[in-house]
C-alpha cells in the first residue's frame, strides 16, 4: 500500500513534532526547579516583605494617632481620632494575617502578632482614659466657673458693704464739727467718736478683709485650673481652706441680714469647692483625679511607644529574613536556568538535524519533484503549447493532479475550436445592441412626456392650494362682516342701561362672539402659515417683562385648578431684544393654556435659558414644562399637524380645533426658531421654543407729546359700507366722537355724495358690490381734484399683503373689521394728522386676554392690579421723599410689570419713563411724572372695572390742556 501526500506529510510532521516535544520535556525537567524557586519567592517572600513593611508603617501611624487621641481637647475630636485608631488597628491585623501566610518564621511572627495586639489593647485603654478625662474636665470646668462666680460676687458684695461703712463714717465725722464747738454738746461728740472707732471703723476693716480674702479665693481657683502636680494642688487646697475660714467669720459678722444672707449663699458654693459639703467631692479632689488620669495616659503612651519600636524592629527582621530567602531562591533559579539553556540547545540541534533528513528523504524526493513536473506542464499549456505530454503515475493525489492537467489540455484544444463560433456570436451581439439603443430612445421619449404631465399636475396642486388660501381669506371676510355688526351692536347694548338679566345675556353673547373671533383668528393664522404669507414685525422689548406679564395673566387660571405656575429666568440673558414680541407672546400663551388644560394636578414651570450663539445675538430656549398626562412617543410629532390631537376624546373633554400647536410651530419657524416636545405617558410634557434674537440697546425715555391738537373739532366723514349692521355701528362710533357723518351703500352712491358734500374723510369698505372700494376711491379722488380728501380703508381682509395693497393705492390709514372704537379713532386721527393720545388700556391686548382667559379670570387679574398698583405708587413716593434714584428705578420697574400683566398701556409708559429717568439720575423728571400718577391709576382701574361690568368706556381722547402727570413715552 502506497501512502499518499497527506499521509507522508503527516508522518514527517509527526516525527518533527516528537523531536520538538522531547526537547521541551528535557527543558521542562531542568526548569522545574526554576519554577519552584520563583513560586516560593512570589508566594512567600514578596508578600511577607510587603506585609511586614505595611505593618511597620501602620504601627507608626497608629502611634501618632494614639498621641493625637491622648491630646484630644473635646469629645468630637476624640471620636474622630478613635475611629482613625480603629481603622489602623484593622489594617495591622490584616497585614499580620498576610505575613502569617508566608510561613517564614513562626516564633518571630507570633511575637510580632502579640506585640501588635498589646498595642491595640493599650490604645483602647487610652481611648477610655481620654473619655473619662474629658467628662471630668467638663464637670471640673463647670464647678470652677461656679466657684469663681461665687468669689467674684462676694468681692462685689464686700465692696458694697465697704462703701456703706465709709459713707456712715463720713456722715458721723461731718456731724462732729457742730458738736465739738458747743460746750454742752462736746461730750456727745466724744461719745460719737468712740462709737465711730469701736463700730464703724472696725466694720470697715472687717469688710476690707472680707473683700481681700474673697479676691484670694478667686485667684486660687484660677491657679488651680493651671496646676499640673499633686504638690501644687495640696498647697492651693491649704491656702483656700485658710482664706475660707476667715471669709466664714467675716460673713457671719455682717450686720445687715439681707446682705448676710446673700453672702452666705455665695459662701455655700465656696464651701462646696473646698469639700466641706459632704454631698460631693471637693474641687481640689477633681483636679487631682484629672492629674492622675493624665499620668496614666502618659504611662500608656510610653508603653505604646516601646511596643511600636519593638514592632518596627520585628517587622524589619521579617523583611531581612524574607529578602535573604528571596536571594537564595533567586540564585537557585539562576543555576537551573543556565543548565536548562545548555540542555535545550543540545536537544534543539539534534532535532533540527533529524528533521532535515526526514524532509529531504521522505518529502522532497517523493512529492516536491513530481509537483515541479506538473507545474512545468501547466506553464506550457498557458502559453499555448497544446502538444505537451503529461506524465501519469505517482501517489493517488499526484495521479489525480496529472489527470486534471490532462483534462485542462483537452479543454484548451476544444476552446481553440470554438473561437470561430465566438466571432459569429459577437456579430449577433452587435446587431442586438443596435436594437436596444432604439428601444432606449423610445423609452426616453415616453419618460419626457411623463415628466411634462407631472409638472402640469404639480401646477394644478399649487393652484388648488392657492384656491384654498383664497377661500379661507374670502370666508374670513364673509364671517368678519356679520361679526362686525354683531359685536358692534353688543357694544351699543352695553353702552345703554339694560336690566341685570339683559346685561347677563349681552355679556354672554359678547363672550361667545369674542370666542368665535378667536377661532377665526386661529384659522387665519393657519392659512397665513400654510400659504407662506405670515410676516415678522420686529420691535424692541424686554424679555423678562414679557414673560412676567404672560405668567401673571395665566397664573389665576392655574391657581383656579390648584396648579402652581412658576417662572425661572436664568442669569446671563440680555434685558432688551429686537424681535416679534407679539408672536412670541402668542406662542407662549398657547403653550401655557395647553399645559393648564391638560394638567390635572402638580405644577407648570416656564423657564428661559441662554444657549451658545454668535456675537450680537442670543439663542434663547424658552420652555413650558408641566406634570400632566404626557404624550405617547408615537404621537409626539403628529400633535403638530393641523386639526390633530393625541386622542379623539380630547376634543370631547377639553374642546379646541387642534390648530394651536400647528400654528405655534409655524410661528416659531417664521421667527427662524424651532418648537420641540419631550414627553412620555404619565411623565408630563416639556415644550421648548428655541430661537435667535438680536440683542438691542435700551430705548431712550422722552417726554410724551403734551401739545396734541384738540380732537374736539368736528369733521365731515362719509361712510361707504354695504352691510347695514356695520354701517349703523360705524355711524354710532363716529358720532360719539363728535364728528358729522353721512352714509352710502355702494360705490356709485358714494361718488355722488362725495361730489355733493365734499367730506374731509371717506371711510371706505374695500369689498363693495359693483365698484369695489379701491376703484371708488380713485374715481372720487379724480372727481374732487384738486381737493385732498383722505381715505381710510375698512375691510375684513387682514393679511399684511392685502393691507399693504390698500395703503399703496392711496389710502392713508386702515381699520379692520369688526370695528373697535379705539382703532377707528386712531385711524381717523392718523388721517387728520392729529396725534392720538395713548389709551389707558391696550385694546388689542385686552381683547386677546379676554378671549384667551375669560371675564372671570380678568376680574381676578384686575383685583390683583387694584391691590398692587397703589402699593407701587406708595413705594415711588417714599423713594421720592428720600431722593433715592435706585429705589425709584426698582419701584418703577415693579410697577411696569404690574401694569404689563393687566394690559394698562398708559401706565406702562409712565412707569417705563420713570424707570429710565431714575436710572439717569433725573429725580426732577420723576417727581413731575409721579405727581398725577395716582389719578391715572384710579381712572385706569375704573375704566377696566367698567369694561368688565359691561359699561365699557370709550378710549380717553387727548386733553386740551396738558395733564400734571403727562407720561414719559419710550421711543
Amino acid at each position: 500500500m502506497r501512502l499518499g501526500i497527506g499521509a507522508r506529510l503527516f508522518i514527517a510532521f509527526l516525527g518533527i513534532a516528537a523531536l520538538s516535544l522531547s526537547s521541551g520535556l528535557a527543558g521542562w525537567w531542568i526548569l522545574r526547579d526554576v519554577s519552584q524557586a520563583q513560586s516560593r519567592i512570589t508566594v512567600e517572600a514578596l508578600p511577607a516583605v510587603a506585609a511586614a513593611q505595611a505593618t511597620g508603617d501602620s504601627t507608626t501611624r497608629i502611634l501618632a494617632a494614639g498621641q493625637s487621641l491622648a491630646a484630644s481637647p473635646d469629645e468630637a475630636t476624640r471620636a474622630r481620632h478613635a475611629e482613625e485608631v480603629n481603622a489602623l488597628a484593622a489594617d495591622i491585623r490584616r497585614d499580620l494575617a498576610d505575613v502569617a501566610l508566608a510561613k517564614l518564621d513562626y516564633p518571630l511572627l507570633a511575637q510580632l502578632s502579640g506585640n501588635a495586639e498589646t498595642l491595640i489593647a493599650n490604645l483602647k485603654e487610652q481611648n477610655q482614659l481620654v473619655t473619662t478625662r474629658l467628662q471630668l474636665l467638663r464637670a471640673y470646668d463647670r464647678r470652677a466657673e461656679t466657684t469663681l462666680t461665687a468669689a467674684t460676687n462676694l468681692v462685689d458684695l464686700s465692696e458694697t458693704l465697704v462703701s456703706n461703712a465709709s459713707s456712715g463714717a463720713f456722715a458721723v465725722v461731718a456731724g462732729l464739727y457742730g458738736l465739738i464747738d458747743g460746750e454742752g454738746t462736746r461730750s456727745q461728740a466724744y461719745d460719737a467718736l468712740d462709737r465711730l472707732i469701736e463700730q464703724d471703723i472696725y466694720l470697715l476693716d472687717r469688710m476690707w478683709e472680707l473683700r481681700l480674702r474673697a479676691s484670694q479665693l478667686a485667684l486660687l481657683t484660677t491657679r488651680l485650673s493651671r496646676a499640673v502636680t499633686r504638690d501644687e494642688v495640696s498647697v492651693l487646697s491649704k491656702e483656700f481652706a485658710a482664706h475660707l475660714r476667715i471669709v466664714k467669720r467675716r460673713v457671719a459678722g455682717i450686720d445687715d441680714p439681707i446682705r448676710r444672707a446673700q453672702a452666705q449663699e455665695q459662701l455655700m458654693a465656696l464651701r462646696s469647692a473646698a469639700g466641706e459639703m459632704k454631698v460631693n467631692s471637693s474641687l481640689f479632689e477633681d483636679r487631682l483625679r484629672l492629674i492622675s488620669i493624665g499620668e496614666e495616659l502618659d504611662k500608656v503612651t510610653a508603653r505604646n511607644r516601646q511596643l511600636s519600636n519593638s514592632l518596627t524592629d520585628i517587622a524589619q527582621t521579617v523583611v531581612r529574613n524574607a529578602r535573604g530567602f528571596a536571594l537564595a531562591a533567586s540564585a537557585q533559579a539562576d543555576r537551573a536556568v543556565s543548565a536548562g539553556l545548555l540542555a535545550l540547545l543540545a536537544t534543539t540541534a539534534v532535532a533540527v538535524l533529524i528533521s532535515g533528513l526526514i524532509v529531504w528523504l521522505y518529502v522532497e524526493r517523493g512529492v516536491v519533484r513530481r509537483l515541479q513536473e506538473l507545474a512545468d506542464a501547466m506553464r506550457r499549456l498557458t502559453i499555448g503549447d497544446l502538444a505537451v505530454d503529461v506524465k501519469q503515475g505517482g501517489t493517488h493525489e499526484l495521479k489525480d493532479l496529472a489527470e486534471a492537467v490532462t483534462a485542462f489540455r483537452d479543454v484548451s484544444r476544444e476552446r481553440s475550436a470554438l473561437e470561430a463560433e465566438r466571432e459569429r456570436t459577437n456579430e449577433e451581439l452587435r446587431r442586438h445592441r443596435e436594437e436596444l439603443r432604439e428601444l432606449v430612445a423610445e423609452r426616453t421619449a415616453q419618460l419626457e412626456h411623463e415628466v411634462t404631465n407631472h409638472a402640469a399636475a404639480r401646477e394644478a396642486a399649487e393652484r388648488a392650494s392657492r384656491a384654498k388660501s383664497d377661500f379661507l381669506a374670502t370666508m374670513s371676510h364673509e364671517i368678519r362682516t356679520p361679526m362686525t355688526g354683531m359685536l358692534g351692536m353688543l357694544r351699543l347694548l352695553k353702552d345703554g342701561v339694560p336690566g341685570s338679566e339683559q346685561a347677563h345675556r349681552v355679556a354672554t353673547a359678547s363672550a361667545s362672539g369674542e370666542a368665535l373671533m378667536g377661532i377665526l383668528n386661529s384659522i387665519l393664522d393657519y392659512s397665513k402659515i400654510e400659504s407662506g404669507k405670515i410676516s415678522v414685525d420686529p420691535v424692541i422689548f424686554r424679555l423678562d417683562e414679557t414673560l412676567t406679564g404672560i405668567v401673571a395673566l395665566m397664573r389665576p387660571s392655574a391657581e383656579e385648578k390648584g396648579l402652581s405656575l412658576q417662572l425661572a429666568i436664568a442669569p446671563g440673558i440680555a434685558a432688551w431684544f429686537e424681535g416679534d414680541a407679539g408672536k412670541i407672546r402668542q406662542i407662549l400663551f398657547n403653550l401655557i393654556s395647553n399645559a393648564i388644560k391638560f394638567t390635572p394636578s402638580g405644577k407648570i414651570t416656564v423657564r428661559a435659558a441662554s444657549l451658545p450663539s454668535s456675537q450680537g445675538m442670543q439663542r434663547l430656549a424658552i420652555s413650558v414644562a408641566d406634570t400632566g398626562m404626557g404624550i405617547p412617543e408615537a404621537k409626539r410629532q403628529s400633535i403638530f399637524e393641523s386639526f390633530t390631537q393625541t386622542d379623539s376624546s380630547i376634543t370631547r373633554r377639553y374642546g379646541g380645533t387642534g390648530l394651536g400647536l400647528s400654528i405655534s410651530r409655524g410661528l416659531a419657524q417664521a421667527l427662524g426658531g424651532t418648537l420641540e416636545v419631550e414627553s412620555g405617558p404619565g411623565q408630563g410634557s416639556t415644550f421648548t421654543l428655541a430661537l435667535d434674537l438680536d440683542v438691542a440697546e435700551p430705548p431712550a425715555a422722552t417726554a410724551a407729546a403734551e401739545g396734541a391738537s384738540s380732537p374736539g373739532a368736528s369733521h365731515s366723514i362719509l361712510i361707504v359700507e354695504d352691510d347695514d349692521a356695520t354701517r349703523e355701528v360705524a355711524v354710532h362710533f363716529i358720532r360719539a366722537m363728535g364728528h358729522r357723518c353721512s352714509v352710502a351703500r355702494d360705490g356709485y352712491e358714494a361718488l355722488a355724495l362725495a361730489q355733493k358734500l365734499r367730506p374731509d374723510i371717506v371711510l371706505m369698505d374695500i369689498s363693495l358690490p359693483g365698484l369695489d372700494g379701491m376703484e371708488t376711491a380713485r374715481l372720487i379722488r379724480e372727481a374732487l381734484a384738486p381737493s385732498t380728501v383722505r381715505f381710510i380703508a375698512m375691510s375684513a381682509h387682514v393679511f399684511a399683503q392685502e393691507v399693504d395693497t390698500y395703503l399703496t393705492s392711496g389710502m392713508v390709514s386702515y381699520v379692520p373689521k369688526p370695528l373697535v372704537p379705539e382703532a377707528l379713532a386712531g385711524a381717523i386721527a392718523q388721517a387728520l394728522g392729529t396725534p392720538v393720545s395713548m389709551p389707558a388700556i391696550d385694546e388689542a391686548a385686552w381683547q386677546t386676554d379676554m378671549a384667551a382667559l375669560g371675564a372671570d379670570q380678568m376680574r381676578k387679574i384686575l383685583a390683583i392690579s387694584a391691590k398692587a398698583l397703589p402699593e407701587r405708587l406708595a413705594d415711588l413716593r417714599a423713594a421720592l421723599v428720600a431722593e433715592d434714584a435706585g429705589r425709584l428705578a426698582s419701584a418703577a420697574h415693579a410697577g411696569f410689570s404690574s401694569a404689563s400683566a393687566a394690559g394698562f398701556s398708559q401706565l406702562q409708559t409712565v412707569f417705563a419713563g420713570i424707570e429710565a429717568a431714575a436710572r439717569q439720575g433725573d429725580v426732577a423728571v420723576c417727581r413731575k411724572a409721579i405727581a398725577g400718577l395716582g389719578d391715572l391709576i384710579s381712572e385706569t382701574l375704573a375704566e377696566a372695572a367698567a369694561r368688565l361690568a359691561g359699561r365699557e368706556q370709550p378710549a380717553r381722547s387727548a386733553r386740551a390742556e396738558p395733564r400734571r402727570d403727562s407720561p414719559l413715552r419710550v421711543t
